[in-house]
């Protein structure tokens, strides 16, 4: 199966999506923030990252993802977040990011296996 890296500052929300993960089989690991993301990023070299897109205090998500599209560019990147708007999910789609609507389990296994 693939290496995860999730990133969520809700600890409810990051344990389910772990949990959830693991039971497909992979191999995840949790962030409560963005820099945190970032540094398993570079040190684990995963298959994919989730990331929330509202992580306070500092980056969000969206911003992140931008830059891995370009730093990582074999690196699935999808967003997965209660924070929903037009704009944002556009922003997303024109970096080729995946954006789902949290609390989509299935989506978000399937946004991780297919391409």
């Amino acid at each position: 199966m693939a290496l995860i890296v999730v990133a969520e500052n809700d600890s409810d929300a990051l344990d389910l999506a772990l949990t959830d993960l693991r039971l497909e089989g992979h191999e995840v690991h949790g962030a409560a923030d963005a820099k945190q993301a970032e540094r398993l990023i570079a040190d684990l070299a995963p298959d994919a990252v989730v990331l929330d897109h509202r992580m306070a205090p500092g980056e969000t998500g969206l911003s992140l993802a931008e830059r891995l599209v370009v730093s990582h560019p074999d690196l699935r990147v999808v967003m997965y977040s209660n924070y929903q708007s037009p704009e944002l999910s556009s922003r997303a789609s024109a970096i080729g990011v995946r954006f789902l609507a949290k609390g989509n389990l299935r989506a978000l296994r399937a946004a991780l296996v297919d391409r």
